[in-house]
């Protein structure tokens, strides 16, 4: 069915390049099929909310279409989340990419540093937070993203994230993108000189000029508004591909920060976690 829709739409642009009166209309068309047709990135941690963005891209795209991305950085929790995101990527057929960085060794969370007890206290969240991750994460992701043939990069921020986690923010984001822009290899939106193009951002809602865009589905929403959409097209077994605890145990902890607002998602949606806590 998607290759004779492919054929179709190559017959119909054919026909498009040959009639002088389209031309002008011709490039935003096939632009827009392109797009279509070029893979997305989703960095896929393991957990519920990179899981519901995973879930809404395969079904959008088709797996087919789909990079996962995963990052080793010396986290607590990285075996059992990475466990979950592999299983989920064989059943459905998608291709998994990690990647070691060693932002572990610079420390100073409790996240990657085992000296420092991870907190139970949401007041002191911010004690989890890994100095400059997702600025790292998303260069490195825009890197794969070029080999790959990606035009998306996804990315799991949420709205608990706000007030802890600075590069979880919009602003964050937005530079980011001008950022990856302005340094690809070879762009092809855009301009030479990315002064422009942060003008044609600041005057324009929805500006199109990026070849790799970063998009967070799920920046303004509360975990729970997201799992009650997941759960309108799976069951809630679809979550037993997610991993959520900090502290990185067989079973997840119960306690941690992501542990209670997993809990509190669960609860409100009144379905019970297929992977459990200790406590």
């Amino acid at each position: 069915m998607q290759e004779s829709r492919g054929l179709v739409i190559d017959a119909g642009l054919i026909y498009l390049r040959s009639q002088p009166k389209y031309l002008n209309r011709f490039s935003d068309i096939l632009h827009k099929y392109e797009r279509l047709n070029m893979k997305k990135l989703i960095t896929f941690s393991g957990g519920a909310d990179s899981l519901a963005i995973m879930l809404e891209y395969k079904d959008k795209y088709g797996p087919e279409n789909i990079v996962s991305l995963g990052f080793n950085y010396g986290q607590r929790h990285f075996k059992m989340e990475n466990a979950a995101a592999v299983r989920f990527c064989n059943d459905f057929n998608i291709e998994r990419v990690v990647l070691d960085v060693p932002i572990g060794q610079i420390g100073g969370c409790s996240l990657v540093d085992h000296s420092i007890p991870v907190t139970t206290d949401m007041s002191q969240q911010r004690s989890t937070v890994v100095p400059m991750r997702n600025g790292i994460f998303m260069m490195l992701a825009a890197s794969l993203a070029q080999v790959k043939g990606c035009d998306v990069i996804t990315h799991g921020a949420c709205a608990e994230d706000e007030v802890a986690y600075r590069d979880c923010r919009p602003i964050f984001f937005q530079f980011l993108n001008c950022a990856i822009q302005a340094g690809l290899t070879s762009p092809i939106k855009g301009s030479e000189q990315i002064q422009k193009d942060i003008v044609h951002i600041s005057c324009s809602h929805e500006p199109d000029i990026f070849d790799i865009k970063i998009e967070t589905p799920l920046i303004l929403e509360k975990k729970e508004t997201t799992m009650a959409r997941i759960l309108k097209s799976y069951s809630v077994d679809i979550y037993k591909y997610s991993y959520s605890c900090y502290n990185g145990g067989e079973q997840q902890c119960g306690c941690c920060p992501a542990c209670q607002e997993r809990k509190h998602a669960f609860a409100v949606n009144k379905v019970i976690d297929p992977v459990g806590y200790m406590s």
